[in-house]
């Protein structure tokens, strides 16, 4: 029986594999499926829900999140800030990932950063020339929320923890609804929860929570328990 290559010489085909590996195919007509994970990678951690601090007002992390797609969550998202699927947006991600002429360098990502793929960019330009949606995922989740140190009665004030969270990585947004207040929710992560109750009236109310990651075809509802207020 021969034996087999040496460790060292193992690693060494591995990594020789590894360089001379393709990337992956460019699809000929890429949808918001094909181009959010790019942005995921490279863009959302400024274009995300900071954008107003760190990404010139431009958000990549949803395609669109109004309210016909994401129900009351949209009230979360500033109808000021415009999503990936605005018709303003592409042309300029475009002119900021492709070299301007004379510069050996995109735009963005900024430096250090590393600059695109040559797939990855190919695929966002092409998108660009017709942004669309698409379908969702074939494997798409939906997002969830939890919910803790909910008081089982209230006085003056109704406060918890909730963290929301996408199991497929994408952003997510929602709204906690009691009693006609609405609490906001603009990203995934966890939210110090408030709600005024001096005024409300005594008895039992429900909360509800409207999640939504952009893709639809709805928004979801999780109910989050009911809450006695007692004056």
């Amino acid at each position: 029986m021969r034996a087999g290559p040496a460790p060292a010489a193992s690693l060494l085909l591995a990594l020789v594999a590894a360089g001379c590996a393709s990337p992956p195919a460019e699809p000929l007509h890429p949808t918001w499926a094909d181009v959010a994970p790019m942005f995921r990678g490279a863009c959302n951690g400024c274009h995300g829900w900071t954008t107003n601090q760190t990404g010139g007002g431009y958000r990549f992390d949803f395609y669109e999140a109004g309210p016909d797609v994401c129900g009351d969550a949209a009230l979360a998202l500033n109808p000021n800030v415009p999503l990936a699927g605005s018709p303003i947006v592409a042309p300029l991600i475009v002119a900021d990932v492709l070299p301007a002429s004379g510069s050996p360098w995109p735009r963005m990502p900024p430096q250090p950063s590393p600059a695109l793929p040559d797939w990855q960019r190919d695929t966002i330009e092409r998108w660009a020339v017709m942004p669309a949606k698409g379908a969702a995922p074939r494997d798409n989740q939906q997002p969830e929320i939890s919910v803790s140190q909910v008081p089982a009665t209230v006085d003056q004030q109704l406060s918890f923890i909730a963290v929301i969270d996408d199991p497929d990585g994408d952003s997510a947004i929602g709204v906690i609804e009691v009693n006609g207040a609405a609490f906001l929710m603009n990203r995934p992560g966890s939210f110090e929860v408030s709600f005024d109750t001096s005024t409300w009236p005594t008895g039992r109310q429900d909360m509800t929570a409207v999640l939504c990651d952009g893709w639809g075809p709805g928004p979801r509802t999780v109910s989050l328990g009911p809450v006695t207020v007692a004056h």
